[in-house]
């Protein structure tokens, strides 16, 4: 058994830790432990279809390959064990399904995946089982009308936790369900967006401790925003700065305003009633959440933004190197970048607005996370198939794959701290879809994206620009999903 996911006992421990070193015990709070859809206690779930054997189908799929940034699934391409972890959990996954249904796997990878699946598609042929886009490319084919509905599959277990709850909720649309993700494999965890922190620039800066900021429901926007513009130092004192020789509170990049507003509770869209999106993002709060983020760039005077500054830099170029409090950031760049860091660094969620709010919101990015969609190909006597597969495929990625990303490779050989683990508990069960980014309606996204890289955002402005294109890309898609379900 591995340690259970959601330890909130893991908390408590973590905070009684704090107060021993720094306060008295009475004077710390207990830690917030956020509550969402997917945050349950886990119990030993046992798989929840009857025993099948598909007489050796060969289950094949396509993969979005994007080699810029060395994105792939390689999951269905792994024959043995080699002694890494997470190699070795795939490849314990992959045989046990495998033996267990008398299945096969394959896969081919695409570096253009929504145009293969367009031709598969408009052949009309059935070559693949499924699709393993990315956020982005998910979102053309089923717009495109390329992917099957998932509500309502008999062996599609939706509610489970091996399936990620607040795709469903996020990514419906009038009820209608095209996109999912989960532990069928670990890159949909690559992609969640997190805050990391320098800990020799805290106890340098004499700041506060991060983690009981998270513990006492301190850790907003507004103390994110005080805290980077405290570290931020002209060490060299030639009255300007620059990433080699000074110290900024925060590096980041493009990716980072959506992630922010979101964290905040604010959204692009959100939907009625009836479960169709609308425009929410021309709203006093956004105004004032854009503000408090144009605060800490500042001319870049305490923050360097990667697209601004030069788009060929690494991300990693800033903090790695000690040049940085903060560093917004992704799962996967933690083994991509920091491995070899020399400094010691912690994890922590995107921060809340204030206090009260409810609950953190951690952003799928678009580019990086992964998803899973079944084409709308699949004939109607294979769909069942198919679904009781991809079911299988991830009740056992949860059993095998994620305890290994988790708790090996993130917890214990790249996160240098039992504190993070725990942030990390709190980032992977608060996870936010917003479809104005997912369908990027009007552009809207990519605009504010481009202002903020000028340090100018005028909301009401940018917004009255694109409204008439964002409200008929939304009508559009609305259109498109009642459609699909005649």
């Amino acid at each position: 058994m591995y340690k259970r996911f959601f330890c909130v006992a893991t908390l408590f421990a973590i905070a009684a830790q704090l107060a021993a070193c720094s306060k008295p015990a009475e004077e710390v709070k207990q830690p917030v432990v956020v509550e969402t859809t997917a945050q349950t206690e886990e119990t030993e779930e046992v798989f929840p279809h009857e025993p099948m054997d598909f007489d050796g189908h060969l289950f094949y799929v396509i993969v979005d390959q994007e080699n810029v940034n060395t994105l792939d699934i390689e999951d269905f391409d792994i024959t043995e064990e080699n002694g890494e972890v997470l190699n070795d959990a795939v490849f314990r996954r992959n045989l046990e399904v495998s033996e267990r249904f008398n299945v096969k796997f394959g896969s081919y990878h695409s570096t253009n995946i929504t145009a293969d699946v367009d031709k598969v598609v408009k052949a009309g042929t059935n070559d693949y089982d499924a699709f393993m886009p990315r956020l982005m490319n998910a979102a053309t084919i089923a717009t495109n009308g390329y992917a099957h509905e998932l509500t309502g599959l008999k062996y599609l277990s939706l509610d489970k936790p091996w399936w990620d709850v607040n795709t469903t909720h996020d990514l419906s649309i009038g009820n209608m369900l095209y996109i999912i993700a989960g532990d069928i494999f670990y890159k949909h965890y690559d992609g969640t967006p997190m805050m990391l922190f320098n800990k020799r620039i805290i106890t340098d800066f004499n700041l506060e401790n991060p983690y009981e900021l998270v513990y006492n429901n301190e850790w907003t926007i507004d103390k994110f925003n005080e805290m980077a513009k405290a570290a931020t130092h002209d060490l060299n004192g030639d009255g300007k700065m620059d990433k080699d020789n000074d110290l900024y509170g925060l590096s980041t990049q493009a990716d980072y305003l959506t992630s922010m507003l979101n964290g905040c509770g604010v959204k692009f869209v959100e939907k009625d009633e009836n479960d169709f999106p609308y425009s929410a993002i021309n709203t006093e709060k956004a105004v004032t959440v854009i503000d408090k983020i144009l605060e800490h760039y500042a001319n870049y005077s305490w923050c360097i933004h990667r697209d601004a500054a030069a788009a060929s830099l690494s991300q990693f170029w800033v903090f790695p190197n000690g040049h940085s409090l903060f560093f917004w950031s992704l799962a996967r760049f933690i083994n991509l970048g920091l491995r070899d860091m020399e400094d010691e660094f912690g994890i922590l969620p995107i921060p809340k607005y204030e206090s009260k709010q409810s609950r953190y919101y951690h952003t799928l990015n678009n580019w990086h996370a992964y998803t899973y969609v079944l084409p709308i190909t699949t004939p109607a006597d294979e769909i069942d198939r198919t679904a009781y597969i991809s079911d299988a495929l991830a009740y056992y990625g949860r059993k095998y794959i994620l305890p290994a990303y988790y708790d090996i490779c993130l917890t214990r050989k790249y996160v240098r701290d039992n504190e993070s683990s725990a942030m990390l508990d709190i980032i992977f069960t608060s996870t936010v879809y917003d479809l104005g980014t997912v369908f990027n309606f009007g552009t809207f996204v990519y605009h504010l994206e481009q202002l903020i890289q000028k340090n100018s955002i005028q909301l009401a402005s940018a917004y009255a620009k694109l409204e008439k294109r964002i409200n008929k890309d939304i009508d559009k898609i609305i259109e498109t999903f009642i459609e699909l379900k005649k």
